[in-house]
């Protein structure tokens, strides 16, 4: 797998900030690079600390969980030596294949079978546990291993794409933004990661063409 390397490396990872605008978890993981395509493009995924460090921002592990994990890695736990390089593959996979989707593309089948792989990886390593709404799939936290981290991204986009309106998937029309989500919009209307961020870039850009253009009083 190669990962775009152009990015911007004095800017700082937002691993622990970045906005959770996707609808999904699995969208929101998708969406742990930023300006893709650019000359600004960021990844916030660099070192495994940073997985660990988004996972918790998105409530998937807490705040203990996720400093049980940050040992492990200091203690360096042969279990967690290809986390940085299985996360980058899973999230390529799933960002490629919701943006065939979101264009009305059929995804490359490479693209669903790591997806597919990770899930099943996921499930074997997973137990079936009771709580208030039923069942849900829960991971080894007695050491924590990486399937707690990557597991549940990896059931979300298996689901999402299993039982999803896939006409709600959307990639955000902001310039070399490459962030994608889904459209809870009543009439699937919304264009924008966020209308703040690219929504407002956009009407700039429009400005600025029409006042070259010498339109700018219409």
């Amino acid at each position: 797998m190669v990962i775009n390397s152009e990015y911007c490396p004095s800017a700082p990872s937002r691993a622990d900030s970045l906005g959770l605008i996707g609808g999904a978890l699995a969208l929101d993981f998708a969406n742990t690079a930023s300006g893709r395509g650019s000359d600004s493009h960021l990844e916030h995924l660099r070192a495994p600390e940073h997985v660990i460090l988004w996972a918790e921002h998105a409530g998937i592990v807490d705040s203990r969980t996720a400093r049980r994990l940050m040992d492990r890695l200091a203690e360096r736990d042969p279990a967690f030596g290809s986390l940085l390089e299985d996360a980058l593959a899973l999230r390529e996979a799933i960002h490629r294949v919701i943006s065939a989707l979101a264009h009305g593309v059929g995804p490359a089948q490479a693209d669903l079978a790591v997806i597919k792989d990770s899930c099943a990886r996921a499930i074997a390593a997973a137990e079936l546990s009771p709580n208030a709404e039923g069942f849900r799939w829960t991971w080894p936290i007695d050491p924590p291993r990486p399937d707690i981290l990557l597991g549940p991204v990896a059931l979300s986009a298996t689901g999402l794409l299993r039982e999803s309106d896939l006409s709600r998937i959307k990639q955000c029309a902001g310039e070399h933004c490459g962030w994608v989500f889904f459209d809870l919009t009543k009439n699937k209307s919304r264009r924008w990661c966020e209308m703040s961020v690219c929504g407002n870039r956009a009407k700039a850009r429009r400005f600025a063409r029409r006042m070259r253009s010498g339109n700018g009083d219409r």
